[in-house]
């Protein structure tokens, strides 16, 4: 009676534990992941995968292992969640270890994003397994003997052949999207989606996290071959390019000097007549294209950088570009086009080069010199004042032309009173004029305070030298704000009186030129479309069939802007690229939307498989 009454004890234990496991593993599915057919037969494994574990190993062990098990799952919802709230993607395993090293070195900015909640499956899973560890010690450890358990044990191995069939399950609801789906257009179906991961939010929302971890891993490891009808898709794709046309701006700008002024985080609601004067002249005195918007992509502020730089999509499958292809060629860049005319090419950015693969990626795009921080004698994450204090001296002495790409930093996270760029005279000029405004926003308007006054730095120093008209400054932001909610509804309205606008939370390009007059142009564009902007606007010729982008002044260009979470938008329609519907503007053909949206997905596919081929490297060799 004794002896049963030890067994009954020991199996209740394990019993309620493996309940208990299987609650934790559902309740972190449920809150973490979206469901479906596919998820779920992945989710059965992971359960039955479990229940192996418990009984097949034991009580001495499985407490440790099934806590790995599961604080390796709990781990990557969780950390995939953080994630998507922070960037509104999910993150790729190959791109792990860069993520985690900007974590560290953002790491104030980086917990602005977790919350209770993310930390509580974590307590709950230790504490559980301690709990279950002393359980063990004290109820079970000598219930009976090892060889008294060796059948259950071996029962517990037969689960693998229910984890077989879920298995077979989930190929199987793939190999029925392949052969009953439209083919026709392929890019819509759950095939499709699932084998080239287009859109990370378009995966997860079709199929989940667990399928999401599961088809990453397999092409973590996979190695990919190019194949001719790799080759002949781009030949063909970029072929059917039309070669640029001059207009009216052709030429506007030929032979004066310029500086691209990349500025973090900048958004329109941080220009300010009274706190940034110079960036509110220059958006009301400049060439404004209202409705440029620069996404928000995997690479973040690498990616505005690649884009400007290449007229190329930066799709590389969740990887920064910057440290996935950093040594590929291209035949057409901003600083290479500006070389040809015997420009001197610059760029500089605040921080440490080694950051984004900085100092080796501006170097392969064609610039003659990169300068980090340290070539400037500062330290990494210097304010864009004492930067500018440097940079204004190089050209206000200069008689050579010259063509200059700054990164700006002064507007980066965290948002704090104590963070780089914030000084108190800004502080208290915000508080006076919005004396209720959380201090959040109070320390993003005081950073753009501080790249309004190295903007006007520059222009006093050249215009004290009469070499301010023969300068054009091109200015807009890398990427939303991050960590900060300016959308429709934002306590920062209330706070501060302004009435909330569409176009608040992102930045039109501003092309400033002292001598020029400026004008509103309304043209749905991005990043990709500055380089051949520019090169129109220099009288520089180049090969349209080397680049994605289009002249945004060029009369047939009917706009495009695109993101990894957004609604694509053009002239005329928007397209929901993740729920693949097309909303018309002013009756426009709708057969025509659907042809022109195709087109742009074809597009995402041809740039991917330019930087996965290095294309142009081939061609530059011929």
């Amino acid at each position: 009676m004794k002896e049963f009454k030890k067994i009954c004890i020991y199996f209740l234990v394990e019993i309620i534990y493996t309940l208990l496991v299987l609650l934790y593993l559902y309740e972190i599915e449920l809150n973490y992941s979206i469901h479906s057919d596919y998820e779920l037969q992945l989710f059965l494994i992971v359960f039955i995968v479990s229940v192996i574990i418990i009984w097949f190993i034991g009580p001495m062990l499985n407490r440790y292992v099934i806590f790995i098990y599961s604080g390796i799952y709990t781990l990557y919802f969780v950390s995939q969640n953080i994630y998507n709230r922070a960037f509104h993607q999910y993150y790729r395993f190959s791109t792990v270890s860069t993520l985690l090293n900007e974590a560290w070195g953002a790491r104030d900015s980086a917990m602005e994003f977790i919350t209770l909640n993310d930390i509580i499956p974590f307590i709950i899973l230790t504490a559980g397994t301690i709990i279950f560890i002393l359980m063990y010690f004290f109820l079970q450890r000598r219930c009976f003997k090892l060889i008294y358990r060796i059948p259950y044990k071996l029962l517990s191995l037969l689960l693998i052949i229910p984890c077989m069939n879920y298995y077979e399950q989930y190929n199987l609801l793939l190999d029925n999207a392949l052969h009953q789906e439209d083919l026709f257009q392929m890019n819509k179906t759950d095939y499709y989606i699932y084998e080239t991961i287009p859109n990370t939010n378009m995966f997860v929302e079709k199929f989940g996290l667990l399928p999401f971890a599961y088809r990453d891993l397999s092409l973590f490891y996979q190695n990919d071959i190019a194949s001719e009808e790799d080759y002949q898709m781009i030949y063909d794709f970029l072929s059917s390019r039309n070669e640029h046309k001059p207009n009216e701006m052709t030429g506007i700008f030929e032979g004066k000097n310029v500086i691209f002024i990349q500025a973090e985080s900048l958004i329109d609601i941080a220009i300010n007549e009274k706190l940034t004067p110079t960036l509110y002249k220059i958006k009301n005195e400049s060439i404004n294209i209202k409705g440029f918007n620069t996404p928000a992509l995997p690479g973040s502020t690498s990616d505005t950088e690649f884009m400007s730089n290449t007229s190329i999509i930066p799709n590389s499958e969740g990887y920064a570009i910057c440290y996935k292809y950093p040594f590929n060629s291209y035949i057409t860049t901003l600083p290479g086009i500006f070389n040809e005319l015997g420009y001197n090419t610059r760029a500089y950015h605040n921080n440490y080069g080694q950051y984004y693969n900085r100092d080796v990626v501006f170097p392969n795009w064609g610039y003659d010199e990169f300068r980090d921080c340290t070539d400037f004698g500062l330290e990494d994450g210097s304010t864009d004042s004492e930067v500018m204090e440097i940079v204004k001296w190089i050209y206000s002495e200069t008689n050579n032309p010259y063509m200059v790409y700054w990164v700006t930093y002064s507007g980066h996270q965290p948002y704090d009173l104590n963070s780089v760029a914030v000084s108190e005279d800004d502080v208290n000029k915000i508080k006076k004029l919005y004396p209720d405004l959380d201090d959040s926003y109070v320390s993003y308007l005081a950073k753009n305070m501080d790249l309004d006054r190295s903007v006007k730095s520059l222009m006093d120093e050249l215009r004290k030298v009469k070499k301010l008209d023969n300068l054009v400054i091109v200015l807009y932001g890398d990427h939303i704000v991050k960590g900060l909610e300016f959308g429709d509804g934002s306590s920062y309205y209330e706070e501060t009186g302004i009435e909330y606008y569409e176009s608040a939370t992102y930045t039109d390009l501003f092309i400033y030129n002292s001598a020029t007059e400026g004008f509103t142009y309304e043209k749905t564009a991005t990043t990709l479309d500055l380089l051949p902007t520019i090169a129109n606007m220099w009288n520089i010729d180049i090969d349209y069939k080397t680049i994605l982008g289009s002249d945004i002044f060029d009369k047939d260009y009917n706009g495009f802007y695109f993101s990894e979470w957004e609604i694509w938008q053009t002239d005329n329609f928007s397209y929901d690229y993740i729920n693949d519907k097309i909303y018309v503007k002013d009756d426009y053909d709708i057969n025509i939307a659907i042809k022109e949206a195709h087109y742009y997905v074809d597009m995402k596919e041809v740039a991917k498989k330019i930087l996965k081929l290095d294309y142009f490297e081939e061609l530059i060799n011929e």
